[in-house]
């Protein structure tokens, strides 16, 4: 495994690279996946914030703040399939036009080669799209949708996709009135209007005000229909102070919010919840913790799987985990028991640790099963890892785990699943851990690590995590020490990958050439619904020099033949499909 080189950051040292942060930083270079990292971006400021999503296209968006002396910005850049930054993309682009602190950022696919992506500038939630070409999407703000903001800084949003181009995006707010805590919830489209019928104010989920419940927990999951599960947990409060136990529920909705065919807004009932012993706690859980303790995920089938939080008393709140099934119409599973199964390790009592990451996770395993994500609360730490069961709820054995800091965990797309966390800095004590980065995964569960033993140093920002679909992973994370700027590596699920076949983009007609010293002139023509497309080099005078005719050149990076020995000077590249024409100048240096 790839392990960085040990250094201690001397004060002089220290002054170096506060001189480095003054230099420009050159360009990436072309790169290939390695076993080294390839750098994404190169910058000497603060990354604080990273993600990733995947392009459609087996390769990443990877965006990050980039802190400023006034709050930082928001950028994005495209990684091809084969490890290159897109040559297409102007170099990172800007994500919103406003320089500002913010507190959480992340994003998920669009389906078409771009991503949804949201960030909080204190408890405020934004969302975007970025285009698979590197701009905004028509019909969104250029500083973000305003959605609304959350119950506090520390909670975060639920947003996926709908599986057919649009979002849909939920948290916790705060009521104007009892009870004070709601489920909100938009559905967008890729123009960012409102879809399939969604008021364009967005909808309070779960019934609960006419209830007179808090909403306590929830998760959310697109259903096979393209509808949306959600799953939620309440707290019953008559007065001020005063709080009795609510239920975790689960129902299913339409893609327009209203409650699909058989289902209420309400749900149905799968277990009591103890919320009063988290309000109540000195555990410092309270009434809505950003820990959330509910999660949902489609079944496969038509129904689905719901884990959440059995809150008890042993002294405080504590917790522990339950997994239950349901089918389409909302009943209990076959097989399955009233009250769900016991998911372990049971947490002991927390005084930390009740943080966004630590929330509740569900992931189908493609094979009708599921893997469970919770987190452990012991007196040296908290743990995080995945329990794999199967869909009569049968232990299938442990998945992977990983630390809560930074904690990302994605499903690969083959059945299997992906988990990423990091530590920033090394020790400040005996019994603390080093810095480092680490990726674990399900059978045949490769992994990659980094370890940094040096006492109090710096080096890692925050971690991205984006599946790429075929079963592979890429991480991205942002470094300040040794490395400066973003960095990404590709997983697939045996090995640290060192090479891929470049992937045909799709999208508007292109042509990309350069030249290679030592091999010739390349060309990358891309033509949608092309069946054949003929490339030509042509000389300043319009004589012919080279030229070639296949069906295997769409988006594929080709090298015209007889180009590697060519006199220096300035060329044209010519490529067709019988129906469009493109032009590219190349320069062959002499």
């Amino acid at each position: 495994m790839p392990i960085a080189n040990h250094r201690i950051l001397h004060p002089a040292a220290t002054l170096l690279v506060s001189s480095i942060a003054l230099l420009p930083l050159p360009l990436p270079a072309h790169a290939a996946w390695g076993n080294d990292p390839i750098q994404v971006h190169p910058t000497t400021a603060n990354c604080p914030l990273v993600c990733a999503n995947d392009d459609a296209a087996f390769g990443a968006i990877i965006l990050w703040q980039e802190e400023t002396a006034s709050g930082g910005l928001l950028r994005a850049q495209h990684l091809l399939a084969g490890g290159d930054v897109d040559p297409a993309w102007a170099g990172p682009v800007m994500v919103c036009d406003r320089d500002a602190p913010r507190v959480a950022l992340g994003s998920v696919s669009d389906g078409a080669g771009g991503g949804y992506v949201w960030w909080m500038e204190g408890a405020q939630l934004y969302l975007t799209r970025i285009t698979a070409q590197g701009s905004i999407a028509g019909g969104w703000p250029a500083g973000g949708r305003t959605m609304g903001p959350l119950v506090d800084v520390a909670s975060r949003p639920v947003v996926c996709s709908d599986g057919g181009g649009g979002v849909y995006a939920a948290w916790l707010s705060a009521n104007v009135a009892p009870p004070w805590i709601v489920i909100s919830a938009h559905h967008l489209g890729p123009s960012g209007t409102a879809k399939d019928g969604w008021p364009s104010g967005g909808r309070t989920l779960a019934n609960t005000v006419a209830l007179g419940e808090h909403a306590s927990a929830f998760g959310i999951a697109t259903a096979r229909d393209g509808g949306l599960w959600l799953a939620y947990a309440t707290t019953v409060s008559p007065s001020l102070d005063v709080y009795e136990p609510g239920e975790v529920r689960v129902t299913h909705l339409t893609g327009g919010g209203t409650p699909a065919a058989g289902w209420s807004a309400t749900g149905v009932t799968l277990a009591p919840f103890r919320g009063e012993l988290l309000a109540m706690s000195d555990s410092y859980w309270g009434l809505a913790p950003p820990m959330r303790l509910a999660a949902v995920a489609s079944d496969g089938d038509g129904g689905a799987f719901v884990l959440f939080g059995d809150v008890y008393d042993s002294g405080g709140a504590a917790v522990r985990y339950r997994l239950q099934r349901v089918d389409g119409s909302g009943a209990i599973a076959p097989g399955w028991p009233a009250g769900g199964i016991g998911v372990p390790p049971s947490g002991l009592d927390a005084s930390e640790g009740q943080a966004a990451t630590t929330s509740l996770a569900l992931h189908a395993d493609l094979s009708g099963g599921v893997f469970a994500g919770r987190p452990s609360f012991y007196d040296h730490g908290v743990d995080y890892d995945f329990k794999h069961l199967s869909a009569s709820g049968a232990n299938l054995g442990y998945g992977p785990g990983g630390g809560i800091t930074g904690l990302e965990t994605a499903a690969r797309g083959d059945g299997g699943i992906v988990v990423a966390s990091y530590f920033p800095e090394g020790p400040y004590g005996p019994n603390a851990p080093p810095a480092y980065l680490q990726l674990s995964q399900s059978d045949p569960g490769a992994t990659f690590s980094e370890y940094h033993p040096e006492p109090v140093i710096e080096w890692y920002g925050d971690i991205g995590l984006a599946a790429t679909g075929d079963g592979g992973s890429i991480l991205a994370w942002s470094q300040v020490n040794e490395r400066y700027g973003i960095f990404a590596i590709r997983m697939n699920p045996g090995s640290i990958v060192t090479g891929v076949t470049p992937t045909p983009i799709v999208g508007p007609p292109s042509l990309r050439v350069r030249f290679v010293r030592g091999s010739g002139v390349h060309a990358v023509a891309s033509f949608s619904a092309a069946q054949r497309v003929s490339l030509g080099l042509y000389d300043l005078a319009g004589r012919s020099v080279a030229s070639l005719t296949s069906d295997a050149t769409l988006g594929a990076d080709v090298v015209l033949p007889g180009t590697r020995d060519l006199p220096g000077g300035v060329y044209f590249v010519r490529a067709n499909d019988a129906r469009r024409a493109l032009n590219a100048r190349v320069i062959v240096l002499p």
